[in-house]
């Protein structure tokens, strides 16, 4: 499977979809994954880059070697194959989950979403789960919030290289999830 030609068609795909993204749990059902909104109105914040899109000191495209050496040994490891992506591996640690896709060599995982529930991971730019919403804007620049609920979030896109993003959830105006994505890039 080639890797960036699927990134590029998916990169030309994205802007004309329904702007959903799912987290992808590679032994779950699409039922039953929890759906981010993506806002179609969503632009590239000027103070944020792909770069910056990370936390726990692990980035998009980071190697699994990368992420275990970060990290350490995962408490869980889930292994799968999704249409889009190929083979995929989860690797699930006590407040981080993160999931990676195969490249192009067979056996080579890279990392291109990261969920954090925890306070105990921060974003590169120091923002963690607790933190205020207004720090989250202070930082990352202000934009319109989204709202489900009794829930807030804050998605933050980048479109070079590829398409990405850094998505705050809160409730109570406090940072209960980070959610980091790449789509397939």
């Amino acid at each position: 499977m080639n890797f960036k030609a699927i990134s590029l068609a998916i990169a030309i795909i994205i802007p004309f979809a329904s702007s959903i993204h799912s987290p992808v749990s590679a032994n779950s059902n699409i039922a039953s994954r929890r759906e981010y909104q993506i806002s179609q109105s969503v632009k590239q914040s000027p103070g944020i880059t792909y770069k910056r899109i990370g936390v726990g000191g692990i980035k998009l495209s980071m190697s699994e070697a990368q992420v275990r050496k970060i990290l350490g040994k995962p408490v869980k490891v889930e292994n799968g194959f999704l249409g889009v992506i190929g083979k995929v591996r989860t690797l699930k640690y006590r407040g981080i989950t993160v999931d990676l896709g195969e490249d192009a060599k067979p056996g080579s995982f890279s990392v291109y979403q990261i969920k954090v529930t925890s306070s105990k991971y921060a974003t590169i730019d120091g923002i963690k789960v607790g933190d205020r919403q207004s720090q989250v804007l202070k930082t990352y620049g202000k934009i319109a919030a989204s709202q489900d609920g009794n829930k807030t979030t804050l998605n933050y896109g980048v479109d070079k290289p590829s398409p990405a993003g850094l998505i705050f959830t809160m409730k109570n105006g406090k940072v209960t999830e980070i959610f980091c994505f790449d789509f397939l890039g």
